[in-house]
């Protein structure tokens, strides 16, 4: 069943104003600590993580993903710093195609229906850097941050390959976070997270779950 498109414009939305919103409420903590707090004494590898995650993205069907994070310890008392990469492939919804094939062909002056450009799959490799507000000691530690976003878009489809359609689309956005970590051993942590993104053409909300083998205090 394919989406409406006021049920995608719903969704980007939502994945916006979950990030906006999570971003104010990670603001306060981070603001409350002075600027003396702040410093690279405790940053260096402290985990490395794998997670498998649900995307749900906007002119997209929802898809299954994989990911990869560093836990690079805190940038001041209670500011996780964390790189991650991302990797989901998902078909472009129907009523996105057809809107597509619609413009090609006003723009090339023929008749509706001319053009069918089938199935179209989008990829998107994911690059960021979470700044998390959250406790260094807590078997229990819930988490909320804010993330600065990098999406590498790619589209094919036979209809498109080696097309301009087939170009990669670099792309930039903002993300909200809000998860907890537990700890499982002093070796390992396992963790669950829900996402919202506000980036162009990709707009989405994700939820991810993910294991840390730690490898630093």
């Amino acid at each position: 069943m394919h989406r409406s498109g006021e049920q995608r414009w719903g969704r980007s939305v939502g994945a916006g104003g979950l990030a906006v919103a999570l971003m104010l409420a990670v603001a306060g903590p981070a603001s409350a600590q002075g600027l003396e707090n702040y410093d690279y004494t405790n940053l260096g590898l402290r985990a490395i993580g794998v997670e498998a995650f649900y995307v749900n993205a906007s002119q997209n069907e929802g898809t299954l993903g994989i990911g990869a994070k560093l836990d690079l310890g805190f940038l001041g008392p209670n500011i996780r710093v964390v790189p991650r990469f991302g990797y989901w492939k998902a078909d472009v919804e129907a009523s996105q195609v057809s809107k597509l094939e619609t413009q090609l062909e006003e723009a090339s002056g023929l008749m509706p229906g001319s053009i069918s450009l089938g199935d179209i799959e989008r990829s998107a490799y994911i690059f960021g850097t979470d700044f998390q507000w959250t406790s260094r000691t807590a078997d229990v530690a819930p988490y909320i941050g804010l993330g600065l976003d990098v999406y590498i878009l790619n589209d094919d489809g036979e209809a498109i390959r080696e097309t301009f359609l087939d170009d990669l689309v670099v792309t930039a956005g903002v993300s909200g976070v809000i998860g907890a970590q537990f700890a499982l051993s002093p070796t390992w942590s396992a963790y669950g997270e829900f996402r919202g993104a506000a980036v162009t053409d990709a707009a989405n909300l994700g939820v991810a779950f993910g294991i840390f083998l730690m490898t630093g205090n």
